[in-house]
């Protein structure tokens, strides 16, 4: 009885991974937010999440490896104070109460950018074009 249940428990979580659901929750109010600086990796990585975005188009521009992309938005979007929504695979951003819908900051880095054409400065997270 107990392995049974343990595998219909097993079953059921793999179930739900790849389900339409609220990755990280965002901070209660908006003026909990921390929006990233203008020209950052976080920048980037929150207007991805405006627009909408897969974690495999993030690692395509960014040259991360799927693990350490998601662990980077996860990072990003909790520093912020959003949430990450998955929906039909693609990963949206969920904004506070209060919050308006656009943000400059966010935007601040073209997503359409190569990965080749993007790197990071270490010491200040800075985007640069080469």
């Amino acid at each position: 009885m107990n392995a049974e249940l343990a595998r219909n428990r097993r079953l059921e979580a793999l179930s739900k991974r790849k389900a339409d659901r609220v990755l990280v929750q965002p901070r209660r109010y908006a003026s909990e937010m921390n929006p990233p600086e203008e020209g950052t990796i976080s920048a980037w990585l929150i207007g991805a999440l405006i627009h909408g975005v897969t974690s495999q188009e993030i690692e395509e521009k960014t040259g991360w490896s799927r693990s350490t992309a998601l662990v980077n938005l996860y990072q990003v979007a909790k520093r912020a104070g959003v949430g990450i929504r998955r929906q039909s695979e693609k990963l949206h951003i969920i904004l506070p109460e209060g919050a308006e819908r656009s943000s400059s900051k966010a935007r601040v880095v073209n997503p359409d950018r190569k990965a080749g054409n993007i790197r990071m400065l270490h010491e200040s997270e800075r985007v640069v074009a080469v």
